[in-house]
């Protein structure tokens, strides 16, 4: 063999090996080999939470010798969980050829890097949204236990407590098919200083706690939490100097000053339990600004309540955990009617508190699409290709012939070339191309005092293949939702199936704990669908006092923030219908406007719905979640994103969306869009039915009212008596699917009914409505 051949063989088996490694050796970078037998595994995990974000409880127990340093994954499998992991990729037979982009991308997923001893177990936890399914422990490359995770109904709740007592009692506790979950807290130190901390949680607990040592952060956190839909349950008793006083004065209903004693009586009759009575010390006071006495004993209060922001907060002037109360059923009738509040709707149907917003996948499609990957101007790809011509041609010929007088090598000079001027293509193209799109949506849910809550969706075309790192804001809660939004949009857009896939072993892994997510395996203009969830004060806000008077919206809104508001509009549900009403389509910032709009069915408008539309729509509907208040929504310049990838701030298409649920003072006509529904008592059992007691706020009207309920379901109705603290009968109605009777004004105390049912099941006041008289 000559040296020209050899020289010749050489410069193709180059091009060759370049085009493997590109192909298959790149991508596989980094996989480990499968350890031997001496590690054992076993996975349990438990997803509870309040419906916009879940919080994954974690076991990891190493059966065998071994230690495990592995990988922990939380993955959204959903429609894959009847298919088999991905095995490797098979090595090269046949001809050459370049991967194909998957059916699918591959998985979303929560990694947690975790060792574990011999013998010994750990717990993880993670907060992230609930559509993930599995857990999966790998280690050098080989899965070693997968399981799903489970989902029991419970009702998720935090408790701040230096004794076990509450928790106990809280732990027996059920509603129907619903079981109280608690996670206690007994040292200040443990317990989150931010709300996003407390996201997988209904209700937070205080009882026989020292408030004063949580932090000015931790008492911030409760703020939010109770302010953007939580709520706070606060126990009283002859320790409330210590449980109650420190915390700030407007979130206590009652302000304490002293200890009196109380008969715990109406506790027992609330639920129509049979009891002997006792008396207990209680914290006694005056009523905050905006709080009602919800039980009263002969006057002085046992419970009241608060509304703060889109929350409440509950005070018991008794405390259950009173050692004195211990052998009674006391303790377990106060936790159980004070954490029914909470439960405003169906926990089957809705979050039962979203005091996080967290990411919707269905709204992934609202995102606008990713532009196509830019091509390289014709121009350039013109001088290049000319350059390649000349080079490989007349260039060759030259400098092989003339100048170096060995023709022979002629036919080898061209592959030489080809390699170069194809690494001048990759650099010159990665050189112009490489960079990024994001399109983002904002949604800015505003609490009190200009707290605001922003969620953001973010849909990031690559223009640089290889691994990339999206961060959003340090302290974030993240979630990455490619797969998800694949899902949403891959049959219904052809486009997005190739944009949202990638080369096989592509994956997306969320750090929670930094929080990041990595981005592997990115090919040239895929995109990465990312979420984020933050807390912030910003100059945003609405004010709003309004009315409905005629079927119509009525009063003023003000716009509070820094930037102007388009296409206001007002969205209210009756719990089976969306009502909205324009109210304006522009309001400039630190305007007031004078509104006067028509509350219709959303699906009634004419015409073609609109982009915008839509989209506010999709921001105000899950907002709604059976509490009777009015969702304010409108188009805003989104706040200044703080996400990064690969460390720095990608050009943005942003559009931002303020949320504010507002109250409405009044009306005069149908009240069922404005009502607020909560279960206030629970007892009996399945086979006997339940007794289940239902509080109504009704907003003020002067117009007579009817009770509705479902005469089917319901067997008996009572009304509570708010001068004896008793339940009196109610007139019966004939034998009709729905019982319709005139309600006699004394039973409505300060716009608050008490209606309790006896019902084969708990129907969360589903078929129960205040009307007004026709």
């Amino acid at each position: 063999m000559s040296g020209r051949q050899v020289l010749g063989g050489a410069a193709i088996l180059v091009v060759l090996a370049a085009v493997l490694w590109y192909v298959v050796v790149a991508p596989r970078s980094g996989a480990g080999v499968a350890p031997g037998g001496h590690v054992r595994v076993a996975l349990d995990a438990t997803a509870v939470g309040t419906g916009s974000w879940e919080r994954y409880v974690i076991d990891v127990r190493n059966l065998a010798d071994g230690t495990f340093s592995g990988d922990v994954f939380l993955l959204d499998q959903g429609q894959q969980n009847d298919q088999s992991p991905a095995a490797a990729a098979s090595p090269i037979r046949g001809s050459l050829q370049l991967p194909a982009v998957p059916s699918v991308p591959t998985e979303s997923a929560y990694r947690l890097h975790v060792t574990v001893a011999s013998r010994t177990a750990r717990q993880l936890a993670v907060l992230a949204p609930g559509f993930f399914d599995t857990v999966e422990a790998v280690m050098g490359g080989s899965v070693l236990d997968q399981e799903n995770v489970d989902r029991p109904a419970v009702l998720p709740v935090a408790v701040l407590s230096n004794v076990d007592t509450p928790a106990k009692t809280i732990a027996a506790l059920h509603y129907d098919q619903l079981a109280a979950r608690p996670a206690q807290f007994d040292r200040a130190v443990d317990f989150p200083s931010s709300a996003l901390g407390l996201a997988g949680y209904a209700a937070i607990v205080i009882d026989r706690f020292d408030a004063a040592a949580l932090s000015q952060a931790q008492v911030q956190a409760l703020r939010d939490f109770v302010g953007f839909g939580g709520t706070l349950v606060l126990a009283g008793g002859a320790s409330w100097t210590r449980t109650i006083a420190p915390l700030p004065a407007d979130l206590l209903p009652e302000r304490p000053t002293t200890t009196t004693t109380v008969s715990l009586a109406p506790v027992a009759a609330l639920s129509g339990v049979g009891a002997d009575p006792l008396s207990t010390p209680a914290a006694a006071g005056s009523l905050g600004p905006g709080a009602r006495t919800v039980l009263d004993a002969g006057g002085a209060p046992l419970a009241t309540s608060l509304a703060y922001g889109e929350g409440q907060v509950v005070e018991l002037a008794w405390d259950p955990a009173d050692p004195g109360l211990a052998g009674s059923p006391y303790p377990a009738l106060g936790w159980s009617q004070a954490l029914a509040r909470v439960l405003a709707q169906p926990p089957s149907t809705s979050p039962m508190a979203t005091t996080v917003l967290g990411p919707d996948p269905a709204f992934t499609a609202l995102l606008p699409a990713a532009d196509d990957a830019p091509l390289p101007p014709l121009w350039l790809m013109t001088g290049i290709l000319l350059l390649y011509v000349l080079a490989a041609g007349p260039a060759a010929y030259l400098l092989v012939t003339r100048r170096l007088g060995r023709p022979g090598l002629f036919w080898a000079a061209v592959p030489a070339v080809a390699v170069v001027v194809t690494g001048a293509f990759y650099l010159v193209g990665g050189s112009l191309q490489g960079g990024l799109q994001d399109h983002e949506i904002q949604v800015l849910r505003v609490g009190p005092d200009h707290t605001v809550n922003a969620l953001e969706y973010h849909r990031i075309l690559f223009l640089r293949r290889g691994n990339h790192v999206v961060a959003p804001a340090a302290g974030s809660l993240v979630a990455p939702l490619t797969l998800e939004t694949y899902r949403t949009t891959g049959s219904t857009c052809e486009r997005c199936t190739s944009q949202l896939g990638g080369l096989a072993p592509g994956t997306e892994h969320a750090q929670p704990d930094l929080p990041l997510v990595n981005e592997t395996g990115v090919v040239y203009g895929t995109v990465r669908v990312v979420a984020s969830s933050t807390l912030g004060r910003a100059p945003v806000g609405l004010s709003a006092q309004l009315a409905v008077i005629g079927g119509r919206i009525q009063g003023s809104v003000a716009n509070l923030g820094t930037q102007p508001i388009g296409d206001l509009e007002l969205f209210a549900s009756d719990g089976q219908t969306l009502h909205e009403a324009v109210l304006a389509r522009y309001l400039p910032a630190g305007a007031r406007v004078n509104v006067d709009a028509q509350l219709v069915g959303a699906d009634a408008t004419a015409g073609p719905a609109t982009a915008e539309s839509i989209l506010l729509r999709s921001v105000a509907a899950p907002a709604l979640t059976g509490r009777g208040e009015a969702q304010l929504v409108g188009l805003t310049a989104p706040l200044p994103s703080r996400l990064s990838v690969d460390g720095e701030a990608p050009p943005q298409a942003a559009i931002g969306v303020v949320l504010q649920a507002v109250p409405v003072a009044s009306a005069d006509g149908s009240l069922r869009e404005l009502e607020r529904k909560s279960l206030a008592g629970v007892a009996g059992g399945q086979q006997g039915g339940f007794s289940d007691v239902y509080d109504i706020q009704v907003p003020a009207t002067t117009a007579p009212l009817t009770l509705t309920w479902n005469a089917q379901w319901a067997t008996s109705v009572e009304l509570w008596d708010w001068t004896s603290s008793t339940f009196v009968a109610f007139p019966s109605p004939a034998s009709t699917p729905l019982g319709r009777a005139a309600l006699p004004a004394p039973y409505v105390h300060d716009g608050l009914l008490r209606v309790r049912m006896h019902e084969p099941r708990v129907s969360w006041g589903g078929d129960l409505w205040v009307d007004v008289a026709q």
